[in-house]
């Protein structure tokens, strides 16, 4: 007599369980229809490329930038405000004057990056505008130019005062946006070989391995990107260690928020970091260009996304004695924490699915 009984088993030919369904595309939908998918979307990817650096660059436009305006000893009274008032006046509002107490309570404020400008009426000569073009020289830039227009109408004349230079090895600005984009593609592109060549992690031993992994990685990023701009180049001089842990802050959370798509759509990660790191993330980071000359869409983005982050950090840690890094290192940790849920809760969820549907095959036992 022999007796049926249920046995957990593994199937003769098992198939690859964790495997996402995007991970065999030519299985599932043959060449001709992925070969139109590429096409598509690579059309789509070089589009939105296009037109997001060129709307984002093509007319930069001062808007809102906040300056204030000190009367000099000697000013008659209620003229500060007066200026702020017609400053504020100006057809595309490029300015949001306010009157100060002080030159030196404005040149305080320059340095904790409460304004970005100040402008000081002299009733015995020439006008000082005061810039700090490390904050943005397209800032700066567009300060000089607009108090130009307004001098020449009153036939009065002022002169620039840069309180917070740019470095002599740095010029306009830019070397801390091309440090941080290269921090930012260093973290992508690594995320995206891990997932190429030895795809999502199947289990949590393996989610943790990735993530360990990584984080080497991104101290040897962060320090040795540090290390060229510092000491190689001399641009960043004495600004090692800080930049250093930035940077290992910016290509960790650029990589576990790639890994983490990975592990949520497949392959299509990719294209989406791309969408997100470079078409949206490189224009919004200014460079050069101050949010205040961004478009505001870009203006708004530009903090969230890790190149803005990293240029921000950058600028924040040489330039300004590290005020204004909260809002750089809130967003890295944002998507490194946000990174790291989806890498580790997919692979939870592909687990589950996966126990579920290993089929349980029926044993013969004899009596």
């Amino acid at each position: 007599m022999t007796t049926t009984h249920p046995a957990h088993a593994a199937p003769e030919t098992p198939t690859p369980p964790h495997e996402h369904p995007s991970d065999n595309l030519l299985a599932k939908y043959g060449a001709p229809k992925v070969m139109v998918a590429l096409f598509v979307g690579m059309i789509l990817l070089q589009m939105g490329f296009i037109l997001s650096y060129v709307a984002a660059f093509h007319q930069p436009t001062p808007r809102d930038i906040e300056i204030v305006v000190i009367a000099d000893q000697g000013t008659p009274a209620g003229m500060d405000q007066q200026i702020a008032d017609k400053l504020n006046a100006i057809d595309g509002s490029p300015l949001d004057a306010r009157v100060g107490d002080n030159t030196a309570a404005a040149r305080r404020m320059l340095h904790d990056r409460e304004i970005q400008g100040a402008f000081v009426i002299n009733p015995a000569g020439a006008d000082t505008l005061i810039t700090a073009s490390a904050g943005g020289s397209s800032i700066a830039t567009s300060l000089e130019s607009i108090f130009a227009q307004v001098e020449s109408s009153q036939n009065r004349e002022f002169v620039v005062r840069d309180e917070i230079p740019v470095g002599a090895h740095d010029n306009r600005g830019l070397s801390g946006f091309y440090l941080s984009i290269g921090w930012v593609v260093g973290g992508y592109l690594f995320a995206a070989a891990i997932g190429l060549f030895i795809g999502a992690p199947k289990t949590l031993r393996q989610a943790a391995a990735h993530t360990g992994v990584i984080a080497v990685y991104s101290v040897i990023s962060g320090a040795f990107g540090a290390l060229i701009t510092s000491h190689v180049l001399g641009t960043f001089a004495g600004h090692w260690l800080p930049l250093s842990l930035l940077g290992s802050a910016v290509v960790f959370g650029t990589a576990m928020f790639t890994v983490g798509l990975r592990a949520a759509i497949g392959v299509l990660a990719v294209p989406l970091a791309i969408a997100v790191f470079v078409i949206l993330g490189n224009p919004s980071a200014g460079g050069a260009f101050g949010s205040n000359v961004l478009p505001s869409f870009y203006a708004a983005i530009g903090r969230w996304i890790t190149p803005g982050a990293g240029t921000e950090g950058v600028r924040s840690i040489v330039y300004f004695g590290n005020v204004g890094v909260g809002q750089p290192v809130l967003t890295l940790f944002l998507y490194a924490v946000v990174g790291a849920a989806m890498l580790f809760g997919f692979t939870i969820r592909k687990n589950r699915k996966s126990a579920d549907t290993v089929p349980t095959p029926a044993v013969t036992i004899a009596d």
